[in-house]
């Protein structure tokens, strides 16, 4: 179960949907806040997996490796193409 904290030290909760308010209201009918209903609920909910650091490395590795390579080029090679060490046109 959850710590009590002061209800006014409590962080508000918004709820945006008609429907899970609805269902809210039902649930603290029996004394209950509307933190613990929706602590309760949450437990009760499986955890998504941890990913390790080891495999998002992996997962952005190679994605990295499959963009392929620029064949255009950069405005620094225009530029040196077009202009000398002064910056003057060639």
């Amino acid at each position: 179960m959850a710590t009590t904290t002061a209800r006014r030290r409590q962080q508000p909760i918004t709820i945006r949907s008609t429907k899970a308010a609805e269902r809210l209201a039902l649930l603290t009918r029996d004394g209950r806040s509307q933190a613990q209903v929706i602590e309760e609920a949450l437990e009760r909910m499986p955890l998504p997996p941890v990913e390790d650091r080891e495999a998002i490395i992996s997962r952005i590795r190679a994605l990295v490796a499959s963009i392929p390579k620029r064949s255009h080029s950069v405005m620094a090679e225009i530029d040196d193409e077009m202009y000398d060490e002064n910056g003057l046109p060639r």
